[in-house]
């Protein structure tokens, strides 16, 4: 009983594939052609004078394909451009000298020109902006890093009080010493501003 193969599961058995393709032509439309008759009886009777003819092949039944399929016409060759023997330098593509180029022209046109002019103020007024916060950061870093340190914080008040003092006992008491101080203030002013 040994001797018996066991029967494999239904997983285990290959199935052979069906090949149901179908030759079509590049040129020519898929069509469907009708099946051929099958000789009969009455064909089989016929006198011995008809079989002279080429026998008919017997048609095989084959599956009708679909009509949905896509044909191709033709095939397009493009043939190669003649190569002329150039340098490495020149097989590079030209992109770069073809971008050169165009900013060149651009350039020369005198659009920059107008283009800078047209934001020569707003680009001040960022640049001002921009100048000026980068300034306040690094005064409050400067600040927070005299005031983490012990001490100094009142040592620099008490300089700049006796400082006030020293410069009003000096400059501020006597009338003549007071115009001067308004006087050198107003012209510095007038300088500040492009006047003077």
């Amino acid at each position: 009983m040994s001797d018996a193969a066991d029967p494999k599961p239904d997983t285990e058995q290959q199935v052979e594939p069906v090949d149901e393709t179908v030759a079509v032509s590049s040129e020519q439309p898929l069509t469907q052609t009708p099946p051929t008759e099958t000789p009969t009886a009455e064909a089989e009777a016929a006198p011995a004078e008809a079989t002279t003819e080429a026998p008919q092949p017997e048609a095989t039944p084959e599956t009708p394909a679909p009509l949905d399929i896509p044909t191709v016409a033709s095939t397009l060759e493009v043939p190669a451009s003649p190569q002329v023997a150039t340098s490495a330098a020149d097989q590079d593509g030209g992109e770069w000298d073809l971008l050169v180029q165009k900013v060149r022209a651009w350039i020369s046109s005198g659009q920059l020109q107008e283009q800078w002019q047209a934001a020569r103020t707003p680009l001040s007024l960022l640049a001002g902006l921009i100048a000026v916060l980068l300034v306040l950061r690094v005064y409050s870093a400067v600040l927070g890093v005299l005031d983490s340190i012990p001490l100094l914080p009142g040592l620099l008040e008490l300089a700049g009080l006796v400082a006030m003092v020293q410069f009003s006992l000096t400059r501020l008491v006597r009338s003549n010493d007071r115009r001067e101080v308004i006087e050198g203030l107003k012209q510095r002013w007038q300088s500040f501003r492009g006047r003077g």
